[in-house]
């Protein structure tokens, strides 16, 4: 038995979802509302005291950090392998995971939340408060320092510039091989997918013009049926994937 806690097909609580629909096994799906902070609530943290998203308890045990839960699920749930038998590419496979968890992810998460703290009017005791339910002191201090001072015009300059950069390189690769790792759709692709999705539609730097190998790349993942069963199970990006794949000529 297999279930999954996790908030919208989105980012890392996102690589569960993609992965079980992509390979068609059957979960348990727990929606978490990260948007009222569920994931810092009590009745979440019995479950993950790390208060994040997702959670992945398998026979009992419970994993959560995202990348190592989707290698472990790939390998041992039925359905076709989304991690190569070569080694070279798997190789590959590992390295875009980092790239995008460690150089891009980081960037992007920067930026939005960059967005929403200026979104926030939030007194002194409300920042307390939201701020003493994060149950790991090194989250907590980073959203701490969000809230008090948000985001330098530096540090979202210099993100900006890693993003360009990263979809200069994501482009060049994809005009060597169909996907990331070679020819066969892999957990890389799976792994960039849950946060590149919505770029056809909020990025005017990726187009089928300016970015082609790129664009190409989003057309063939999201007319995969896994995608689009995954992206389905979202409260609200169910939608907004329905205007991607508009947007990319796979559906009215």
């Amino acid at each position: 038995m297999i279930e999954v806690h996790t908030w919208e097909p989105n980012a890392n609580s996102g690589k569960p979802l993609l992965l079980l629909k992509e390979k068609g096994v059957d979960f348990d799906f727990h929606y978490v509302n990260m948007g009222a902070l569920e994931q810092h609530s009590p009745a979440y943290v019995k479950i993950n005291p790390n208060g994040t998203v997702p959670t992945v308890i398998v026979d009992g045990f419970s994993m959560f950090e995202s990348t190592p839960a989707m290698e472990y699920l790939d390998e041992v749930t039925p359905g076709p392998h989304l991690t190569p038998k070569d080694p070279l590419q798997r190789w590959k496979m590992r390295w875009w995971m980092r790239f995008i968890d460690e150089y891009l992810m980081p960037c992007l998460a920067m930026q939005a939340g960059s967005a929403a703290g200026g979104r926030m009017q939030m007194s002194e005791e409300e920042k307390d408060a939201a701020v003493a339910r994060i149950p790991l002191p090194e989250r907590a201090r980073v959203w701490r320092l969000i809230l008090d001072r948000g985001v330098s015009e530096e540090e979202l300059a210099e993100s900006r510039r890693r993003v360009s950069s990263a979809i200069a390189t994501l482009e060049e690769a994809l005009g060597q091989s169909p996907y990331l790792a070679g020819p066969d759709f892999t957990l890389a692709d799976l792994d960039a997918m849950t946060t590149l999705h919505s770029w056809p539609l909020n990025r005017e730097d990726v187009t089928a013009e300016k970015t082609p190998n790129l664009w190409a790349w989003l057309k063939r993942c999201h007319a995969r049926q896994g995608m689009k069963d995954a992206f389905a199970l979202g409260r609200f990006i169910g939608t907004r994937m329905g205007e991607v794949r508009a947007k990319l000529g796979l559906e009215d």
